[in-house]
């Protein structure tokens, strides 16, 4: 018998064993799969991010080309009327608001959409004709830097001067400007004011996303335009950080991309203009550039949470069903132990039994040949006391080793637990208080009454014994109720039939896992001398006896639950009555029986 035991529980250890390792390469395996997609995953997103800033790198030159040439054809179609501007006036030489010549002027005007006005400076510098007269300012324009150059710079034939605001009140222009020359000497100065608006309104056209800005600034970095517009930039110089990025700006054009982290990019891109003291930028920064990008990130973040969650979904599927396989394991290895020791204990049990008739046989033959002894008649009815709870615990025997008979039929869990209240509470003793949980919607089950009865003696026998005096006074919870499908998953129980639970929870000491492990065997006891360790192994072959079984919880330090889970009975079921109750002296012997 022992050496079986040891088989078996060799045979628990070891599926416990493969259990954890089976479960540490499952999380293993799972936690490699996502490293590698997760590797896989960012690879691809990485790539993907030097794919759209290339993209973007790509956009910004084609731009920057365009407003380069658009520009660029903007100041030479003014220059080229400018000149023949100077021709005009050099052959004409009009007098000053020459009504003819400034209906020249406005001809040429409305082949310039880019220009406000064009007008005439003499070489005393004021105004002598212009497209917008008769309301020429009168103030001279000695002061203005586009007219003062010509007088610094005798060689200087064509300019375009920084931002300048007019002194009519009617905003910011550059001055697109020609030396005008008459019979070999300086003869004033012909200007067109080109408008900053005209590049907005062509910026505008270009349909840009939040986050990209287009700029036209001046070669010492004054700002002409700007799309969004901001008026109050204007005619102000920027950075240098702002006009070529992190670059010197020394080349004719260049795209720099300044990182701060995966997500916040801002990429400038600029270009010189070739005949006109120019430069134009694009600038692209968030929420624009790399949106896509960044909602490629979030529906690869959520794919990789819905991974996680699939993961670990599966992991703990494959550790539950493992777990579930490894205490069907332990429950088959001790069902072959308890099986072991049965088989070995029903032999000793009938044993002993015919050892007893024989014991019985020869007290009723004394008793005959004495019958008048009163010492002997005492000693008669000690030995008879002894012989019936001899035949108690042999009865108690058979029926762990599944060789004693049981009445089986229809009762209701409640309705019995309810009557034998007082027995329970007598079994609990001073040491604990018994409470009654009963949920009304518990079914009838099947069972032996006076066996559900013992066992419910038994358990709260227990339970007093593993109250600790020094705390007060315990508590003892019988609890009952139906076993729905989700609660017979979690125990691992058989759910093709429908069950009743019938519980019994103590606020004792507990039990850690190597009592917990040999709980149901027979002849274990953790109560020293005082056990016999037949009262948890009886209740395991009462219910197990009933196609029913039994799962214990226990924490050490926290208490105990015991929970019998019995075969429901189908509600159309005719039920029948319940056997009598038992009195506390006919069930003593079962609680004196109890491990």
């Amino acid at each position: 018998m022992t050496q079986c035991a040891d088989h078996c529980g060799k045979i628990a250890r070891m599926a416990i064993a493969e259990l954890r390792s089976d479960s540490r390469s499952t999380v293993g395996i799972a936690a490699l799969l996502w490293l590698l997609v997760s590797a896989l995953v960012f690879s691809l997103l990485l790539h993907e991010r030097r794919v759209q800033l290339a993209r973007a790198e790509g956009t910004a030159r084609a731009l920057t080309m365009l407003m380069q040439a658009h520009t660029e054809s903007a100041f030479d179609a003014v220059d080229l009327v400018l000149a023949g501007v100077v021709d005009a006036y050099a052959a004409l030489r009009p007098a000053a608001d020459d009504p003819r010549f400034r209906a020249l002027l406005r001809q040429r005007l409305a082949e310039l959409p880019s220009v406000r006005a064009i007008f005439i400076v003499g070489p005393d510098g004021r105004i002598r004709n212009g497209s917008d007269f008769p309301n020429p300012s009168s103030a001279p324009l000695t002061d203005r830097e586009y007219f003062r150059r010509y007088v610094d710079d005798p060689t200087l034939v064509h300019a375009i001067s920084p931002p300048v605001y007019s002194r009519a009140g009617l905003g910011w222009f550059n001055a697109a400007t020609r030396r005008i020359v008459v019979d070999g000497r300086f003869a004033g100065v012909a200007v067109a004011a080109v408008e900053p608006t005209h590049f907005e309104a062509l910026y505008r056209s270009m349909e840009l996303g939040p986050g990209q800005t287009i700029e036209l600034f001046y070669e010492d970095r004054t700002r002409v335009a700007r799309y969004p517009a901001d008026d109050s930039k204007i005619g102000r110089k920027a950075t240098r950080e702002e006009v070529f990025g992190t670059s010197a700006g020394n080349g004719a054009a260049a795209t720099i991309a300044a990182r701060d982290g995966l997500f916040h990019v801002r990429m400038t891109s600029y270009r010189r203009l070739g005949d006109a003291p120019f430069v134009v930028t694009l600038t692209q920064e968030p929420p624009s550039l790399l949106a896509a990008w960044r909602a490629e990130v979030f529906g690869a973040a959520l794919a990789m949470a819905a991974l996680t969650g699939l993961l670990i979904a599966l992991v703990v599927q494959l550790r539950r069903k493992r777990q579930m396989a490894a205490r069907v394991s332990q429950r088959i290895a001790q069902s072959e132990r308890i099986e072991a020791v049965g088989q070995l204990t029903g032999g000793i049990a009938h044993d002993f039994a015919n050892l007893l008739g024989i014991v019985r046989t020869n007290l009723a033959i004394i008793e005959r040949l004495h019958p008048p002894d009163v010492r002997v008649r005492k000693a008669l009815e000690t030995s008879e006391r002894a012989v019936a709870n001899a035949r108690r615990l042999i009865d108690q025997l058979l029926l762990f080793a599944r060789r004693g008979s049981l009445d089986v039929h229809p009762i209701d869990p409640n309705e019995a637990l309810q009557r034998h209240l007082d027995l329970l509470r007598q079994a609990a003793g001073r040491q604990a208080r018994v409470e009654l949980v009963l949920d009304e919607k518990t079914p009838w089950c099947l069972a032996d009454e006076s066996q559900f009865v013992a066992a419910m003696v038994n358990l709260v026998a227990n339970a007093r014994d593993a109250i600790d005096d020094s705390l007060g006074r315990g508590s003892i919870t019988v609890q009952t109720g139906r076993v729905s499908d989700a609660q017979a998953a979690e125990w691992g129980l058989d759910a093709v039939r429908p069950l009743v639970r019938v519980s019994v929870v103590d606020s004792g000491v507990g039990m850690d896992e190597k009592v917990l492990a040999h709980v149901f065997e027979p002849f274990f006891t953790t109560k020293g001398n005082e056990g016999t360790g037949l009262g948890l192994a009886q209740v395991y072959g009462f219910v197990n006896q009933l196609g029913g079984e039994v799962r214990i919880e226990s924490t050490l330090g926290q208490g105990s639950a015991v929970h019998l889970f019995f075969p429901a009975v189908q509600a159309d079921a005719a039920p029948v009555q319940p056997a009598v109750a038992t009195t506390p002296s006919e069930t003593s012997a079962s609680i004196s029986a109890s491990g």
